[in-house]
């Protein structure tokens, strides 16, 4: 048990700049997950990060697939060739951009098939799901060691 003044000098070392460099880090190394998020809810659900589709196959689509996809189901963003094994995540300012690295990226953004180029980043349900499950014990956890609690 640590007396008051040690205690004290314990949590002088809790400095905002050390907990922003910590949690940096600990976000990179989570980056993995945090795209697999979003390729989950663009393949698996068909959804912007606002919950709106972002496309259905046409006719046409079905024709040249041989029936493979059919008129009406939803986009996957699978077909697109490597644009999702191209997704990244970079700190600009302070900020956390999301894209992807593959030459079609505009393409897909601007295109008139896809409903939406709201594509990239997470929904605020994805968003308050990594921090409770994953920011928040980490940002605990960390305070704790730095207090030797």
């Amino acid at each position: 048990m640590a007396t008051f003044q040690q205690q004290l000098e314990r949590a002088r070392k809790l400095k905002p700049k050390k907990l922003e460099i910590d949690l940096f880090k600990f976000i990179r190394s989570i980056e993995k997950d945090l795209l697999d998020i979003q390729k989950k809810r663009i393949s698996q659900d068909s959804k912007d990060i606002f919950g709106n589709p972002i496309g259905f196959y046409s006719y046409w689509t079905e024709v040249i697939t041989d029936g493979r996809k059919k008129q009406g189901q939803p986009f996957t963003g699978i077909d697109s060739g490597d644009w999702m094994k191209g997704f990244y995540m970079q700190e600009v300012s302070g900020v956390l951009r999301f894209s992807s690295r593959d030459p079609k990226n505009q393409d897909i953004l601007n295109s008139d098939h896809w409903l939406s180029d709201e594509l990239f980043g997470l929904s605020d349900k994805e968003l308050k799901e990594v921090i409770t499950s994953r920011l928040l014990p980490f940002f605990i956890k960390n305070s704790r060691d730095i207090l030797n609690l």
